[in-house]
């Protein structure tokens, strides 16, 4: 019993740490220079059209091999978010091996529209995940949000804001432009 606690336990800490990693990683992708990859790469994301198409029932074929549409969309998750896992899977195998296989299915079925990037999820659960309008407020205030899973470092490194109560609906007809100036300076 205590094992199993213990491991856990240490299964929670790891994920706290690479949250913490994916957080400072996404911060840096979001420093515009032609010389920082990560930006170069990370940009294509804050290209897309969101909610141009419904959530599809399952994933594409190419989802299923982490590709998420182009080469920068899919190198953009590979290097901010599964490298980092990888090496920490070197150091913790067995608690790296439980987050790896919950990496590999948050981002195949979960992620995108019917969490990430879901206009619909709004209130208490925007608290403590980064999900639905905290996200969203990043795609319109690029320098806010950073965190793609928890909301906790956004609020430790002093970079978060709560979306307004009728930021979905805004965001859903186009008028969320508060940060629209620094979005095009960043894409």
């Amino acid at each position: 019993m205590i094992e199993s606690l213990q491991f856990v336990v240490s299964v929670l800490a790891l994920f706290l740490l690479w949250t913490c990693i994916i957080y400072w990683l996404h911060r840096i992708s979001h420093i515009k220079h032609a010389k920082n990859p990560l930006w170069i790469i990370h940009r294509a994301h804050h290209r897309l059209p969101y909610f141009s198409e419904a959530p599809r029932p399952w994933p594409r074929l190419g989802q299923y091999f982490f590709w998420l549409g182009n080469w920068k969309e899919s190198l953009d998750v590979i290097f901010v978010m599964t490298i980092p896992l990888g090496l920490l899977t070197i150091v913790f195998p067995a608690q790296g091996a439980c987050l790896l296989v919950f990496h590999y299915f948050y981002e195949v079925f979960l992620s995108e529209s019917r969490l990430d990037h879901n206009p619909y999820l709004t209130g208490r659960w925007t608290k403590f995940f980064a999900w639905g309008s905290f996200h969203l407020v990043h795609h319109v205030q690029l320098q806010k949000n950073f965190c793609l899973m928890i909301t906790l470092w956004d609020h430790v490194f002093g970079s978060a804001i709560e979306p307004d109560p009728d930021f979905p609906e805004k965001f859903l007809r186009g008028k969320a432009l508060e940060g629209l100036k620094e979005r095009r300076a960043l894409i």
